[in-house]
C-alpha cells in the first residue's frame, strides 16, 4: 500500500479518534495536536517540523483572520445579557408564545427561535456571529420553558446552518457567492431547485426536532440538566442587571441587535466594527443598569479569546490534512469517483470539506476540479452552482469543524451533550439533501 493510501486512512481513523477523545470529554486543546501527531506518522511526516509549520500556521491564520469578529461578538453577547437587553427580548417572546392557546409551547418556542436564526443567516450575518447573538436570548427562553439546553444546538444547526445559507436562492453567504466566480452564475441560482432542497430538508429536521423533543419530554428532561453551565452565565447577568423581575421595552432592546445588521449588511461595515457599535450603542442606552461595566466587557473578551484558541487548536489539524500526502490523493482522486457525474460532484465536495473541516474549501476545490468539465457536458450552470452550495454544506460539520467547536464552546455544551444533533440537522441531512438535488434536476426541477 502506497504511502499516500496510508496518509489517506489516516486522516479518517484521526477523524475517529478525534470524536472518540471529544466525546469522552478530552479538551478540544489536546485532541488538535495529539490527533495531528498521529496523522504525521502515519503519513510519514516530520512531526515537530510539520506541528511548528503547517499546524501552528493554519492556527494562527484563524486566530489572524477571527480573533478581532469573535471577541467583539462574544462582548457583544455579553453586554446585551448584563445590560438586560436580552432578558427584555426573551421576556416578549415568551409573553407571545403564552398566547397560543393549543399546541406545544415548547415546540413552538423552538420553531420562533429557529425563524429568527433563519432571519439573521439569510440576511448575512454569519454563523460565526450569530451563535453570540442569539445564545443570551436562546438561554432565557429555554429555561423560561423549561426546554433541555441541548435542543439549542438543534434549532441552531437548523436556523444557521441548514438551508438559509446555500439553500434558498439568493443568500448572501460565500458559498451561495463564490460559484459565481467560476460560473458566471447569480445568487439565484436553481431557484426551483433550491426551494425544493429547502422544503425537503425542513420537513426531516423538524420530524428529527419534534421526536427528539418528545422523547426528552418522556424522560423528563429539563433545562437544568444540560444547561447547568450556562445558567452560571444568566444568574451572573441577572446579578449584574439586577433585572431579574423587571423588564424594559422590547423595542429599546432590539436596537442594538438591528444597527449591528443594518451596519453588517445594508451598510457592508467589517463585522468586527459593527458588533463593537452595537455594543457601544448597547451601554450607552443602558448605561445606569450596569454596576460593574469594566467587568462585563473583560468578562465578554475573556470568554471570546478562549473560544478564539480552543477553535485555532483544532483549525491546525485541518492544516495538517492539507500537508500530508492523503490529501493530495484524495484531490487528485476526485474525477475517478464512480457514478454519473453529478454524483460524482456531490460526493466530491462532501469528500474535501470533510477531510478539511471546511464547506468552501470543499466548494472550490471542486468547482476547480469539475465545473468547467460538466459546462462542457452540457449540465447548466445553476445548475453545477446550486448543487455545488448545496453539497459543500454536508460533511464540513464533523467534529473538527471550526463551526462545531465554536457551537459548543458558545452554548456551553459538550460533544456528549449535543453533538448528534449537530451531525443529523448540519451534517446527514445536507449530505443526503445534495442527492435529492441531483433527483430534481433529473426530473427537470430548476
Amino acid at each position: 500500500m502506497s504511502i499516500e493510501a496510508v496518509s489517506l486512512i489516516s486522516i479518517i481513523v484521526g477523524l475517529g479518534i478525534m470524536m472518540y477523545l471529544a466525546y469522552k470529554g478530552l479538551s478540544l486543546l489536546l485532541i488538535g495536536p495529539i490527533v495531528s501527531v498521529v496523522v504525521l506518522l502515519a503519513s510519514g511526516m516530520p512531526v515537530m517540523e510539520t506541528l511548528t509549520g503547517a499546524y501552528s500556521a493554519s492556527v494562527s491564520n484563524f486566530v489572524k483572520s477571527n480573533f478581532l469578529m469573535i471577541l467583539t461578538a462574544s462582548i457583544f453577547g455579553s453586554i446585551l445579557g448584563e445590560a438586560g437587553a436580552a432578558q427584555d427580548i426573551a421576556y416578549a417572546l415568551t409573553s407571545r408564545i403564552d398566547h397560543f392557546k393549543k399546541g406545544d409551547k415548547q415546540f413552538i418556542a423552538l420553531m420562533i427561535l429557529s425563524v429568527i436564526f433563519v432571519i439573521l443567516v439569510y440576511g448575512g450575518v454569519s454563523g460565526f456571529v450569530v451563535v453570540f447573538t442569539m445564545v443570551p436570548l436562546c438561554k432565557r427562553v429555554f429555561k423560561q420553558y423549561d426546554i433541555p439546553w441541548h435542543l439549542f444546538l438543534a434549532i441552531h444547526s437548523f436556523g444557521a446552518n441548514l438551508f438559509a445559507q446555500v439553500m434558498l436562492p439568493g443568500s448572501p453567504a460565500v458559498q451561495n457567492l463564490m460559484p459565481m466566480e467560476y460560473l458566471g452564475t447569480t445568487p439565484m441560482a436553481a431557484p426551483l431547485m433550491g426551494l425544493g432542497v429547502t422544503a425537503y430538508s425542513i420537513v426531516l429536521s423538524l420530524i428529527y426536532i419534534w421526536f427528539v423533543l418528545k422523547r426528552c419530554q418522556r424522560r423528563g428532561e429539563t433545562f437544568i440538566m444540560t444547561g447547568a453551565r450556562i445558567n452560571e452565565t444568566i444568574e451572573e447577568e441577572d446579578k449584574v442587571a439586577g433585572q431579574s423581575q423587571v423588564h424594559g421595552s422590547f423595542l429599546k432592546a432590539i436596537i442594538s441587535p438591528i444597527v449591528v445588521l443594518i451596519l453588517l449588511n445594508v451598510i457592508g461595515l467589517d463585522a468586527s466594527l459593527s458588533l463593537t457599535a452595537g455594543t457601544l450603542l448597547c451601554i450607552a442606552m443602558y448605561f445606569k443598569r450596569f454596576t460593574g461595566l469594566l467587568e462585563s466587557l473583560g468578562k465578554g473578551a475573556k470568554n471570546g479569546a478562549n473560544t478564539v484558541i480552543t477553535i485555532a487548536a483544532v483549525a491546525g489539524f485541518g492544516g495538517v490534512v492539507t500537508a500530508v500526502p492523503g490529501y493530495t490523493l484524495l484531490t487528485e482522486s476526485l474525477a475517478s469517483i464512480p457514478g454519473s457525474p453529478l454524483i460524482q460532484f456531490v460526493i466530491a465536495v462532501n469528500a474535501v470539506a470533510a477531510v478539511s473541516g471546511s464547506s468552501s474549501g470543499g466548494e472550490s476545490i471542486a468547482l476547480e476540479t469539475f465545473a468547467d468539465q460538466f459546462v462542457s457536458m452540457g449540465f447548466p450552470p445553476e445548475v453545477i452552482h446550486r448543487i455545488a452550495a448545496i453539497a459543500c454544506q454536508g460533511l464540513d460539520s464533523l467534529p473538527h469543524a471550526g463551526g462545531v467547536i465554536n457551537q459548543l464552546e458558545t452554548s456551553r455544551l459538550t460533544f456528549r451533550q449535543g453533538y448528534i444533533h449537530i451531525f443529523i440537522i448540519s451534517a446527514l441531512i445536507p449530505f443526503t439533501a445534495g442527492f435529492f438535488a441531483v433527483f430534481l434536476y433529473s426530473i427537470g426541477v430548476i
